[in-house]
């Protein structure tokens, strides 16, 4: 058989899950994290601006930012100057953050936790479909995703799914009562392959 780099036409459609799996994750990324973050936002500058008092240190002790990034997100909203507290008023005030700030980090955090858990399905079920199909590439994958192969190889080896290898047009897929058994591959094109087995011999 005659050998060559270039790929047949990919046959794969993925599955109606993979699709709902990928609709949920980018929903997740584009839509519900970033509208929780917004809010979360915009509660900072309130609680800024009831408290002109509170500084960027005292609040950045209860967010999962630095005093310097909460300013940068607070750029353009509105939040007036800080102003000192001087010894003659007495002790500072002990801050507490209000329940509504408490309530927007909170719908922020599930926001995030979802997102993360949307795409840990997403990897699973791109794992689930590279195992099914035995003859289909991380490539081929890669077309259905907003990843590249790469990405896709990661979370391949991540899952221990069986490696791909690039398929010639000569590669022929094998079949048992109509599901993928096994690849027929070319002999000169297998033991040039990283790992090829020296036992095995051309038949």
């Amino acid at each position: 058989m005659a050998t060559t780099d270039s790929a047949p036409p990919s046959r794969y459609q993925p599955s109606d899950q993979l699709r709902e799996r990928l609709a949920a994750w980018q929903k997740a990324l584009d839509e519900t994290e970033p509208a929780a973050r917004e809010d979360l936002d915009a509660g900072i500058a309130r609680e800024l601006t009831e408290n002109r008092q509170l500084n960027l240190p005292t609040i950045a002790e209860h967010l999962p930012w630095t005093a310097e990034m909460i300013r940068l997100r607070m750029a353009g909203r509105g939040v007036p100057p800080r102003e000192r507290h001087r010894k003659s008023e007495g002790d500072p005030l002990v801050y507490t953050p209000s329940e509504r700030l408490r309530n927007l980090l909170a719908a922020w955090h599930q926001a995030v936790d979802g997102e993360k858990k949307a795409r840990e399905a997403l990897e699973a079920c791109i794992a689930d479909e590279l195992t099914t199909h035995v003859d289909l590439t991380n490539a081929e994958m890669a077309e259905h995703l907003p990843w590249s192969q790469e990405q896709v190889r990661i979370i391949a080896r991540a899952y221990d799914v069986p490696r791909r290898r690039k398929r010639g047009p000569d590669h022929r897929l094998i079949t048992d009562k109509g599901k993928p058994k096994s690849v027929l591959v070319p002999y000169d094109w297998y033991v040039q392959q990283p790992g090829a087995d020296p036992r095995i011999v051309k038949g």
